[in-house]
């Protein structure tokens, strides 16, 4: 499993599902074998693209579901970019109608995008077992 340990907190964001420290052995797994590749992104590119989204199909992501939607469309922007014509697959895991008030405060402009501190990572990353 991926971790980065559970000493480690990131700061607040709207997709609170995303603040958990490890990522899931079998996802773990498939990076490690090169199928993925692992994306970071400020949150309030995450709500601009969802916003994107939602006014083209009609569906409001959830915000840990942005995420995705920025992944997809960067993609969808290279092979434009590139003349390719490829498959993007992405995964939509929830709607956000439970998350109304982070749209308004994205619209508001109340969001604010955190920068995890390199010191940090290094820190948490330094109390984790080491494993053969």
């Amino acid at each position: 499993m991926h971790t980065l340990g559970a000493t480690f907190m990131p700061p607040g964001s709207h997709a609170g599902g995303l603040r958990y420290h490890g990522m899931a052995p079998m996802v773990s797994h498939v990076k490690e074998l090169g199928l993925m590749e692992a994306r970071a992104y400020h949150q309030t590119e995450c709500f601009a693209a969802a916003v994107q989204f939602a006014r083209a199909e009609g569906i409001v992501p959830a915000p840990e579901s942005s995420h995705a939607v920025k992944g997809a469309i960067d993609e969808a922007l290279r092979c434009k970019a590139e003349g390719k014509s490829e498959t993007i697959l992405f995964n939509l895991s929830g709607h956000g109608h439970f998350d109304m008030q982070a749209y308004t405060d994205f619209f508001a402009g109340k969001l604010k995008d955190n920068t995890y501190a390199e010191a940090d990572l290094q820190a948490a990353l330094a109390e984790l077992p080491k494993v053969g």
